[in-house]
């Protein structure tokens, strides 16, 4: 029977069709050498049956080291994940850095595969990044390769305890997709048209168990492909020295086991405030606003809930009232989430503001 379930399961997760697409997700690595000098290696977990594990040896990805030079690193290596058809294609290679700095080391690659919570998946460029002070030797953490396989009304969960790290403390936060911004070394910022897998339903939790150091979903209620994503952000002496985006898929399908009984809704990601989330029966709210990380750093991610679907409109105003940067939804939605760049703000207090045709809330952030 367990055998039957598993050629089953393999059947539905990697049928091949007009649309297939081998990527699943990955993550960047660094690990320190010496002085400037680093491994730089990206994994990619690859569909070993929809025509890419044969040919993978004798492919490169483009990778930008974030001071300007870009390089095409070769395979080094393919490792199968137990159970399924799924590889970890390992590119490496080895860069020292002319000066110490800070540095986003990224890379973009299509033949992404399709996803239920990202319907422009397949016409989007898979976007992997990791930041890197070099001010100091610091080795990104690594983290067990996710599991990707969950079942209807099953809590799913994935394990975020560091395999390897330095000395230093790690924090997870649930990230919405990065995509980047045109050009060869692209700036990142959020795909709009992505929901994490709880938001299609409304019901049920998605989000970091911080205490057991896990990602769960409780739980799937629909059969399908879902991409999510989550930034790990390593601490030394209360200062953030690397951050690296992961992205990874989780494939439901009906599969026997114990079920639960699904909680209620709360939006995936979200900071605890003392707003609650607009449903229909709190006629007084018709919006919330969040943005993280407070304080922030070079990004700040928000998050923009209406409970009337309306086109949604977000302003960062400095404390003299002047508006600094404005970003409007591209159609009327109920959820509006994206990344405002501030590398080029000075350090200080400013007010986020969000508004509908009803109403506007406002945050303040600080830099």
């Amino acid at each position: 029977m367990k055998t039957l379930y598993k050629i089953l399961l393999l059947s539905l997760l990697f049928l091949p069709s007009a649309y297939a697409s081998h990527l699943m997700g990955g993550e960047i690595r660094a690990v320190h050498v010496s002085g400037q000098t680093y491994k730089v290696s990206v994994h990619l977990y690859i569909n070993l049956n929809v025509g890419s594990g044969d040919g993978i040896s004798s492919q490169k990805v483009p990778v930008c080291f974030g001071d300007g030079y870009t390089s095409e690193i070769p395979w080094v290596s393919t490792t199968r994940l137990p159970d399924v058809a799924v590889g970890v294609a390992i590119f490496e290679k080895t860069y020292t850095y002319p000066s110490s700095g800070t540095f986003q080391i990224s890379t973009a690659i299509d033949s992404r595969s399709p996803y239920l919570n990202l319907p422009n998946a397949i016409t989007e460029n898979l976007f992997l990044w990791t930041v890197l002070d070099t001010q100091s030797p610091n080795n990104s953490p690594v983290l067990p390769y996710p599991l990707i396989a969950a079942g209807i009304k099953q809590v799913f969960s994935i394990d975020l305890k560091p395999l390897v790290a330095d000395k230093d403390s790690i924090s997870v936060r649930l990230q919405n997709v990065s995509k980047p911004s045109p050009g060869t070394c692209g700036v990142r910022s959020l795909q709009s048209t992505f929901f994490y897998p709880n938001d299609l339903t409304r019901n049920g939790t998605f989000k970091v168990d911080t205490k057991n150091k896990k990602l769960v979903w409780n739980a799937p209620e629909i059969v399908g492909n879902y991409v999510y994503s989550f930034v790990v952000d390593e601490w030394r002496d209360g200062i953030v020295i690397s951050q690296s985006y992961h992205e990874g898929t989780i494939v439901v399908t009906d599969r026997p086991g114990e079920t639960v009984n699904i909680p209620q809704y709360e939006p995936a990601g979200a900071l605890v405030t003392s707003v609650p989330v607009p449903t229909v029966e709190s006629p007084e709210i018709s919006m919330r606003l969040e943005a993280y990380p407070v304080p922030a750093q070079d990004f700040l991610t928000f998050k923009v809930y209406s409970k009337k679907r309306s086109v949604i409109k977000v302003q960062l105003i400095n404390l003299q009232g002047k508006v600094l940067k404005e970003i409007t939804s591209k159609e009327q939605s109920i959820l509006f989430q994206e990344e405002l760049d501030l590398r080029l703000l000075s350090n200080g207090i400013y007010l986020l503001k969000a508004s509908n045709d009803l109403e506007s809330v406002t945050q303040k952030v600080i830099r």
